[in-house]
């Protein structure tokens, strides 16, 4: 079956319904003509699971996150102008002189004058959530009662995903042993200051975390253990470990584009203007976009308004908007009131608990990515 229309208006066509392609495709609903273009959202699910509270929606079933962070599509497009295809992509065709085609896993194909690639990151452990909307909630039920059976949970990786949950655990298992297992002398990387980067150690070890540095976790277990041995020898008792390193890019499909279109990290090879290298008619925002800068909400917001205005401004042959770069900015949260966040500007600022405790990252977050979505 073909997406191919009866009318003549062109696609503009978004893959990936994440924090990036949800809002995306909401705005420019309410940009594009009805009468000339037609926007299309594609992507595995038929909701996007918004990651900032994702950590805290697989610890426990506090404040229903099951039901608000799980945020529809069936909201997003205004004017009748988009449709909402739940499918996955396989591949790209690139037309001989502008546009091209999608081809999904069911043999469907998705004709589009303009693409925007959006398909975020792939985690392991607790965020390695199904493809398949049918087994969203039985992951996140699995999670939930593996973290309330164990005693001793070790996370390997100490970036953002690992410090979140340690926070995430001790705030509804005070009593339980974390361990935090970082192949750095620190936690997080160094784009960030050592001083934040001190405090939010700090953070971690007044909630009795464990942290364990300088060292790494090659394998983790499965079927029943009572400890892990990491890369020097060391043996923590353990009886549940998690992969809490940072995500991969789902960007795989994007080979078929050819040999040079991604760097040997997956990342997407892009011009100032999100533009690939090689292709005006296809642009990439978020996490799969090859920019010196970390892959965080903040950075991906500022994409995807550069995408909708250049997308609009290609449509009407207009100049097209160059991506400068995001300052550093982080809220790293340690449970439900606290936290340590850093904002990279000026001589860099750092926020303790109290800042965590006013703005509710999480929360506020979700609000706002409801509202994007269409909800009120």
């Amino acid at each position: 079956m073909s997406s191919k229309k009866t009318d003549d208006r062109k696609n503009v066509v978004i893959v990936g319904g994440g924090a990036v392609g949800q809002p995306l495709a909401r705005i420019l609903s309410r940009k594009l003509n009805p009468s000339t273009h037609y926007l299309v959202l594609i992507d595995c699910r038929p909701f996007q699971i918004f990651l900032p509270p994702a950590l805290r929606l697989v610890t426990s079933d506090v404040d229903d996150l099951q039901t608000t962070s799980l945020i529809p599509h069936d909201k997003l497009f205004a004017n009748g102008v988009g449709t909402f295809i739940e499918g996955k992509v396989i591949s790209i065709q690139k037309g001989d002189s502008s546009g091209g085609s999608l081809t999904l896993e069911n043999g469907d194909v998705v004709e589009f004058e303009l693409l925007v690639l959006a398909t975020g990151s792939g985690w392991e452990g607790p965020l390695n959530f199904p493809e398949k909307k049918e087994g969203v909630i039985p992951f996140i039920e699995n999670i939930r009662q593996r973290i309330k059976d164990a005693n001793d949970i070790v996370l390997a990786g100490g970036g953002c995903v690992g410090i979140e949950l340690a926070g995430e655990i001790k705030d509804i298992y005070p009593d339980k042993n974390v361990t935090i297992v970082k192949s750095r002398d620190h936690l997080l990387t160094d784009v960030y200051p050592l001083k934040y980067r001190t405090r939010v150690e700090e953070s971690m070890l007044n909630r009795d975390v464990t942290l364990v540095l300088n060292d790494y976790i090659d394998d983790i277990p499965t079927g029943k253990y009572d400890s892990v041995k990491t890369r020097s020898g060391k043996i923590i008792k353990a009886d549940l470990v998690f992969q809490t390193r940072g995500g991969r890019p789902h960007t795989d499909f994007i080979k078929s584009l050819g040999p040079d279109v991604l760097t040997e990290r997956g990342l997407v090879k892009v011009r100032p203007t999100l533009q690939l290298a090689s292709y005006d008619d296809i642009y990439a925002a978020g996490d799969i976009v090859d920019y010196p800068e970390e892959k965080q909400l903040f950075t991906a917001n500022a994409h995807f308004r550069v995408v909708i205005a250049n997308i609009m401004a290609a449509i009407s042959r207009k100049p097209l908007r160059v991506y400068k770069g995001s300052p550093v900015m982080i809220l790293l949260t340690n449970g439900k009131r606290a936290g340590v966040s850093y904002f990279g500007i000026l001589w860099g600022i750092i926020f303790g608990d109290w800042f965590a405790r006013l703005v509710h990252p999480k929360s506020l977050l979700l609000w706002k990515a409801r509202v994007l979505a269409g909800y009120n």
